[in-house]
This record gives structure tokens, C-alpha cells and sequence, in this order.
């Protein structure tokens, strides 16, 4: 697994900032319930756009993208509605803007549904290829909390926000 660490704002934190951020991301409450699901046939409709999403409620944590399923986890919380991103990049990637998650992506058109999980989002890390699996398999973000901020689909990348 390639797995690097992106701090928020640029180039990397002396070393004594790193601890403070460790403690913050300690503090992280996004959080999901129930049991993950593998998703095939959701659609919604998302600033003029249809596109393949997760279940109302629910965030990408992972996709299959040969075979259009993915791979949803319930939000304990979340703040607004669903929302159309088209230009923000972050981590060299399309990506929701900072402190909101995934929930719907078109690959064809780079579109990516978004909405804020309704906590504080205090770190990201990018998932690259192969990348985290799990077993049915699908490229997946990491246990622990984490859900899809951003994606290169060509490049099989994930950002993965926590």
C-alpha cells in the first residue's frame, strides 16, 4: 500500500506541528453506523447532474469503477444538502471542498457529489495504487473512520478524509 500523508495548506509541518495534528485528528468526529454496503444502482441528481451515488445518509468509503459499485458506509451526522463539485483540486486530484466527503461521483463527466458529514474533518491522506483493498476486492479508503474526499480515476487514487 502507498499511502502518503497530505496536511492541510502546503509542504510538510515541522516536526513538532505534526504532534500537535496527531492530537487533532484524535479529535476527529466523523464517524459512521451500521454496517457498510456495496452499492450498484443508486442515482441522484446533484446541481443539474445525474450521477451514481451512495444512499441518502451514506458516504463512498471505496469503488469499483470497471464495474460501477460502490462501496457506502452511514453517516452518524450530517450538515446540508448534497452538492455538485466540478473544479476542486486538492492532492493532485479532483476532490469535494475540504472539510466535505463524497457521496456520488460521474467519472465520465469528473463530477463529484459532496456534502458536509456534519463534523470536523482534520485530516486526509492519499490512497494510491494499488491501494487499499478490501475483499470483494475494491479499492477502498483505510479502517478507521475513513471516507472518499477525492479521486484520479485514471491514476486509481483516493483521497481519504477523516
Amino acid at each position: 500500500m502507498a499511502a502518503v500523508t497530505m496536511l492541510a495548506g502546503c509542504g510538510a509541518a515541522p516536526e513538532e506541528e505534526r504532534a500537535e495534528f496527531d492530537v487533532e485528528v484524535a479529535k476527529s468526529s466523523l464517524s459512521f453506523t451500521g454496517v457498510p454496503i456495496y452499492d450498484a444502482g443508486t442515482r441522484c441528481t446533484v446541481g443539474g447532474s445525474t450521477m451514481h451515488c451512495c444512499p441518502t445518509g451514506y458516504a463512498m468509503i471505496g469503488a469499483h469503477l470497471g464495474s460501477d459499485v460502490f462501496k457506502c458506509a452511514r453517516l452518524s451526522s450530517t450538515s446540508g444538502s448534497r452538492f455538485l463539485d466540478v473544479g476542486t483540486t486538492r492532492n493532485g486530484m479532483h476532490a469535494c471542498p475540504y472539510g466535505s466527503v463524497m457521496v456520488g461521483l460521474h467519472v465520465g463527466n469528473n463530477h463529484l457529489a459532496c456534502q458536509s458529514p456534519g463534523t470536523s474533518v482534520v485530516f486526509e491522506t492519499v490512497d494510491g495504487s494499488p491501494g487499499t483493498s478490501d475483499t470483494y476486492p475494491m479499492h477502498v479508503c483505510l479502517a478507521g473512520g475513513y471516507a472518499m474526499s477525492g479521486i484520479n480515476a485514471g491514476s486509481n487514487l483516493f483521497t481519504c478524509a477523516r
